[in-house]
């Protein structure tokens, strides 16, 4: 007859293994271009190459701590899985394959200037990886929690290298605030490319003040990189979702919402867009009390964010990173959503330029838009598949070693923080 030590170590075996073969099932489903979803395959890679070093060191461990850090391992894995399987939802695919093209566009640019670098190795190279939740606002995992178990599964999610994004459910019919993805994404590139340190440095150096702004770059620097990726369509989106509370929550980690918009008008106009900058303090300064007014003293600080060379990002700057799409383009591209005529010649109709575009599109004649709004979604969605590579996402053939060699780095520091309790 067995012991009940004997049973509960069968048992621990058997649920690793079954967290092994549902890694496994994953790595099928995105294996190649036939697979379901062939665009998730390096980022299920990374996670495969973390976790499974895990799994084999808990059926070697001591029964009872072992069966604590495979609950932890399951969690924190769970999470992905979750957000990945919700593509099996027909009535949600078409959004998640739009929102994680568009936050493709927003990651490559930061992806592609760190590789440039002769042996880079960026710390975690995969794209986030975007969901939706029952949450009433956008948010990019990892977030802090203070303490307990959800302080140590945000710190394992921390270490993995697959960030999450979540959206609310709501966007995934409405996609003008899908644009503000491009802010998670922000985020996500703060952390996996180091530049926290690097920018708060050089605020240092530079700026007077420095530290109400390195107290608040995260979402300084989200803004920023929105407005970059996404220009006036991200810029008008956050004015709109800020101007309900203009004096905002009392926060040591937001500005206030009419610093918020200084921040993207002057990073329009720094990115060339006078035009659409003017119009949004306008628009924004004649909607508030005057105490609410946008400041005009940022953008010196502003200008040294974006076009200091950073190491982290190959020597690129911020503003280097991407092509300044005409305001003109994106402006026309919106009005042809709007009224179902060609896209203008010059647009490379991908998610990039499609989700900016219907929230301008929104911005500009709310009502027309919604009348359109069915119509409008589906050809979004048609378009943007067109620009839609079959395949794996990022299928150069370093990709899979580069994916392989991510997750076995956060595999040591899951590993760490793990000895550490």
């Amino acid at each position: 007859m067995t012991t009940p030590a004997e049973r509960r170590r069968a048992a621990l075996l058997a649920r690793a293994n079954g967290l092994a073969a549902d890694l496994d099932h994953w790595l099928g489903l995105t294996a190649d271009a036939a697979a379901p979803f062939p665009h998730h395959h390096t980022q299920v890679l990374a996670l495969d190459a973390a976790l499974r070093p895990l799994l084999a060191r808990v059926c070697e461990g001591e029964p009872r701590r072992s069966d604590v850090e495979l609950s932890l391992i399951q969690e924190v894995w769970c999470r992905l899985r979750d957000a990945l399987a919700q593509r099996w939802d027909a009535s949600t695919a078409p959004f998640l394959a739009l929102a994680d093209d568009f936050a493709w566009s927003c990651y490559l640019p930061a992806l592609t200037a760190a590789r440039s670098v002769a042996d880079a190795d960026p710390p975690a190279a995969e794209p986030p990886l975007v969901h939706l939740t029952r949450y009433a606002v956008p948010f990019a995992l990892p977030r802090s929690a203070s303490d307990g178990r959800p302080a140590k599964v945000g710190q394992l999610q921390r270490a993995l290298p697959v960030p999450l994004v979540g959206l609310p459910f709501v966007q995934s019919r409405h996609l003008p605030e899908s644009v503000l993805t491009a802010h998670e994404v922000g985020h996500c590139v703060l952390d996996a490319f180091g530049l926290a340190g690097e920018l708060g440095d050089l605020l240092r150096r530079n700026t007077a003040g420095a530290e109400w702004w390195t107290d608040r770059l995260h979402e300084v620097f989200a803004d920023l990189w929105g407005t970059l990726c996404a220009g006036s369509g991200f810029a008008f989106a956050l004015a709109d979702f800020v101007a309900l509370t203009p004096e905002g929550p009392p926060s040591d980690r937001y500005p206030v919402p009419r610093v918020r918009v200084a921040l993207v008008a002057d990073t329009l106009a720094e990115a060339g867009h006078e035009d659409a900058a003017a119009e949004l303090r306008a628009l924004w300064n004649g909607q508030v009390a005057a105490s609410d007014a946008v400041p005009e003293v940022l953008r010196p600080t502003v200008s040294t964010l974006l076009t200091t060379s950073l190491d982290g990002l190959g020597g690129s700057t911020l503003l280097g990173l991407f092509p300044a799409v005409p305001d003109a383009l994106l402006r026309a591209t919106a009005d042809a959503l709007l009224r179902h005529d060609p896209l203008p010649p010059g647009a490379a109709p991908g998610a990039g330029l499609l989700v900016p575009a219907a929230a301008l599109a929104f911005h500009v004649d709310p009502k027309r838009y919604t009348t359109v709004v069915t119509d409008l979604t589906e050809r979004v969605h048609r378009e943007a598949a067109k620009y839609r590579d079959r395949g794996v996402r990022g299928s150069a053939p370093a990709d899979v070693p580069k994916a392989t060699a991510a997750g076995s780095r956060a595999s040591a520091r899951l590993a760490d923080l793990l000895d550490s309790w």
